[in-house]
């Protein structure tokens, strides 16, 4: 992971970026469990970030109780759920030591996978089959390292790749290979590689990556996404950026051109159940609307306000919606952010809720390509937002609009049990 600040600047005159994690929000406040439970999906329950080092899980009916005290309070060590509900993965702290946990929710069982006091762990995600844990590290000789572990603690904890200036990852959704996108960008050499767990030979590999963050795999798993940087045939300068999305076929690696955006970085990410990909750019003039492109289509549509400043987006469940979000300012300074919904096909916008986030969801919004392999904002029937403010952690309804405060903590995701 890297910081888009760094991701634009790198290429001189691309400026204006905001990084929305700097807004300057008010500290991690005390957990309180709010007992209005309005807008809870059948089944799910809420996995909240306390401001005291804990993680509460919020059952339907409104009861709660505590699984784990010792959570690290640093920013992107955040829980994360298996697709079935049953294990969360969290970093814990001990002293000076950072540890990688994985938890069974119905016993409480811990397993420790990693731990260090030199190399601590960040971001986390499970393997669609919840059978590995993949996970950076910050490095103590800098940069990130790409680490893979089985959940069950048994074998060794395997390093696929070390970057010194980003990394991000997406799993197979057979869980059979891992796509790693390193480096990249601003004429320094990166790649995107697939690889299979407990294996060092890739199975495909791009030398061409340009200014975007998570690659993605197809939902059949057939082939998989990324943006590349065509050869400027001399110095990357600003004006000869541009990033060209592309579908890598796994049968053949043969490649196919989605969409090109010059002079910007894409940031995008799939439907949870189909080959759409929506986006976001970020250029000269800061932040762009929100774009789709569906198979077979001969270019990208809008789907937000063409004026917007779309810093992130949230597909639904069933692909049918994507929440996103856009800046709000006063006085020309970035005061926090405000939900908006659009279906997926286009159509009327809705404007919700406005709100300053907690300092941990103003972090995760820098990297929310990554996180949507990591946790779930929606509810599993695709009602619900969840989201971190500097006064709680909220539930907002999209039917309704209605907006529900769950608890005084800093961070929440949907557990679909």
């Amino acid at each position: 992971m890297v910081s888009r600040r760094t991701l634009v600047l790198v290429i001189g005159t691309l400026s204006g970026f905001i990084l929305v994690a700097g807004l300057g929000v008010a500290g991690l406040a005390g957990f309180t469990l709010w007992r209005s439970m309005a807008g809870t999906p059948a089944g799910a329950s809420l996995l909240v970030v306390d401001g005291e080092q804990r993680l509460n899980l919020i059952a339907n009916d409104g009861s709660s109780r505590i699984v784990a005290e010792n959570v690290s309070p640093e920013l992107f060590h955040y829980p994360s759920s298996t697709p079935d509900g049953r294990r969360i993965a969290y970093i814990g702290r001990e002293g000076d030591e950072t540890i990688l946990f994985s938890l069974e929710l119905s016993s409480g069982r811990q397993t420790e996978l990693y731990r260090s006091g030199v190399n601590p762990p960040l971001y986390v995600t499970w393997s669609p089959d919840g059978r590995y844990l993949s996970f950076l590290v910050n490095l103590r000789d800098g940069g990130l390292g790409t680490y893979i572990v089985a959940a069950d603690g048994t074998g060794q904890v395997d390093q696929l790749a070390a970057s010194l200036r980003s990394s991000y990852f997406a799993w197979r959704p057979d869980s059979e290979a891992i796509l790693l996108h390193t480096g990249g960008g601003g004429g320094s050499p990166g790649r995107v590689v697939a690889f299979k767990p407990g294996q060092t030979e890739p199975l495909s590999e791009r030398a061409d990556p340009g200014f975007f963050q998570a690659p993605a795999w197809s939902v059949a798993g057939d082939a998989f996404f990324y943006v590349a940087q065509p050869n400027p045939g001399g110095a990357l300068t600003a004006d000869r950026v541009e990033s060209v999305l592309t579908r890598v076929a796994s049968s053949d690696d043969s490649s196919q051109i989605l969409v090109r955006e010059p002079q910007a970085a894409i940031i995008f990410s799939r439907a949870p159940t189909r080959d759409d990909l929506a986006y976001i750019t970020v250029g000269e003039n800061g932040f762009g609307p929100l774009k789709i492109v569906t198979a077979g289509a001969e270019a990208a549509r809008t789907l937000s306000r063409p004026d917007e400043e779309v810093v992130a987006f949230f597909w639904a469940p069933d692909s049918a919606q994507i929440a996103y979000l856009t800046i709000e300012r006063r006085d020309g300074q970035t005061i926090g952010f405000a939900w908006h919904l659009v279906e997926a096909k286009g159509g009327d916008i809705r404007d919700l809720e406005r709100f300053v986030p907690s300092p941990a969801f103003a972090a995760l919004v820098n990297y929310f390509d990554a996180y949507a392999f990591a946790l779930n904002l929606w509810s599993p029937d695709s009602r619900t937002l969840v989201y971190g403010s500097e006064e709680g952690v909220f539930t907002l309804d999209v039917v309704s609009g209605t907006v529900t405060q769950r608890a005084s903590g800093t961070l929440g995701l949907w557990v679909d049990e």
